[in-house]
């Protein structure tokens, strides 16, 4: 990937059969993490009609219609990811809708759900911020009044991280950043999949005030956040396949 990041890189990095392979394999091994199941409880009930976007193979909504919350759409950008999606439910004799959507062009109505969630930091995956503000008011504008949006983010101030974003602070002050990025706090990495090539990845790491700036901008109002750490103790599984994150819930 030597051009500049865009919706199609992240559509494309999705559609890649090894990462696919790695969702699929997240909907058993990993589902959902005790921080999800705490804090969707606490602000989504069961007869709630919930929209999941960047659903992936379905680890949230699969797990979660099975839990009991029953009225769930899976969404996700990737055609592979929600076929992927169907298969496991098909397999597990389980009757739900998956599609193909693109969370900055929702073709739903307004006012049509009670919730929306975005898991595992996908809303950071939209490049630039006038996109993922794009994307948050398409869910304000489907969700009913009072409902509940939930999503995460990596946090900037992360302790693990601090040295690299000090230096990458540094490189974006001289304009010596990788040139495919768009904004200071993209990161772009890479690793190696099971069939001999390179997955690149694309996240976009907010810095201090942008959320709160993203969730005004979008009519939201924020009604709680904190660290995935402060609300509970995560398996090692989950501590393994993903850093600490920040929860944040807005309602309309």
């Amino acid at each position: 990937m030597n051009e500049k990041i865009s919706i199609n890189n992240t559509k494309s990095e999705y559609s890649i059969k090894a990462v696919v392979n790695e969702y699929i394999n997240c909907v058993e091994r990993i589902g959902l993490w005790e921080s999800e199941k705490i804090i969707f409880s606490r602000y989504i009930n069961k007869n709630d009609k919930i929209l999941d976007v960047g659903c992936g193979a379905g680890r949230t909504t699969i797990k979660l219609y099975q839990a009991g919350y029953q009225k769930i759409i899976g969404l996700d950008l990737s055609d592979e990811m929600i076929a992927a999606a169907k298969v496991i439910a098909k397999d597990k004799g389980l009757d739900m809708e998956f599609v193909v959507g693109n969370a900055c062009e929702l073709h739903y109505e307004g006012n049509s759900f009670d919730a929306v969630i975005f898991s595992f930091n996908g809303l950071m995956t939209v490049p630039t911020i006038e996109m993922r503000k794009k994307a948050m008011k398409e869910i304000y504008r489907i969700l009913k009044p009072a409902g509940k949006f939930i999503f995460t983010t990596h946090y900037m101030d992360n302790q693990q991280f601090t040295a690299y974003w000090t230096d990458e602070k540094e490189k974006w002050k001289k304009g010596e950043q990788d040139k495919r990025l768009l904004e200071y706090g993209d990161l772009i990495f890479s690793k190696p999949d099971a069939y001999g090539g390179d997955v690149v990845n694309f996240v976009h790491v907010p810095v201090d005030g942008e959320i709160e700036e993203c969730i005004s901008k979008s009519g939201f109002q924020l009604i709680y956040n904190d660290k995935r750490s402060n609300i509970c103790a995560e398996s090692q599984i989950v501590e393994d396949f993903a850093v600490d994150v920040m929860f944040w819930v807005c309602k309309k």
